[in-house]
């Protein structure tokens, strides 16, 4: 063989390797998370309710620019059985966060979030945003913020 033909080799098997998906779990799994007033939140709450879940940050631009469309979701769809939670990702106190919630007007359910739920869901890069079904189980997964229109619908379709 070819000294070229086996770097094309080498090279195909290297990216297949490298681009293979980590299978993410069909259930979305349980957590406990404080609220910005020190109250527990627990996942398994929501079961029976349509959940959005978001890990996002005050700091990413794209987190920023989902606020007024997961805002809107809330408005219109809380009464019919949807539960936006925002985990929020930002290191250090509450303060900043508080901030940007007063700022923006945010009036669903945010989180502060931990190392150990970011690895629990694989929260590689933010937004990250789940669709859980009315069983816990994630019905759709974006990375970064796709369209309002697309999420809406999703989350239609399952309430």
């Amino acid at each position: 063989m070819s000294k070229k033909l086996i770097f094309v080799l080498v090279a195909v098997l290297a990216l297949q390797t490298g681009c293979t998906k980590n299978k993410q779990p069909d259930t979305a799994a349980d957590f406990t998370l404080q609220d910005m007033s020190g109250k527990n939140v627990r996942l398994s709450d929501y079961k029976g309710k349509v959940v959005l879940l978001e890990f996002w940050a005050t700091w990413c631009p794209p987190c920023r620019a989902s606020v007024p469309g997961l805002e809107k979701l809330h408005n219109n769809y809380k009464d019919k059985g949807l539960v936006v939670l925002a985990v929020s990702m930002d290191e250090g106190g509450w303060d900043e966060v508080r901030s940007f919630i007063t700022e923006h007007r945010i009036t669903y359910s945010v989180l502060k979030g931990t190392d150990d739920i970011a690895v629990q869901y694989q929260v590689r890069s933010i937004p990250l945003i789940l669709v859980l079904n009315k069983e816990g189980k994630i019905s759709k997964r974006y990375l970064g913020f796709g369209s309002d229109e697309d999420l809406e619908q999703d989350i239609k379709a399952i309430l």
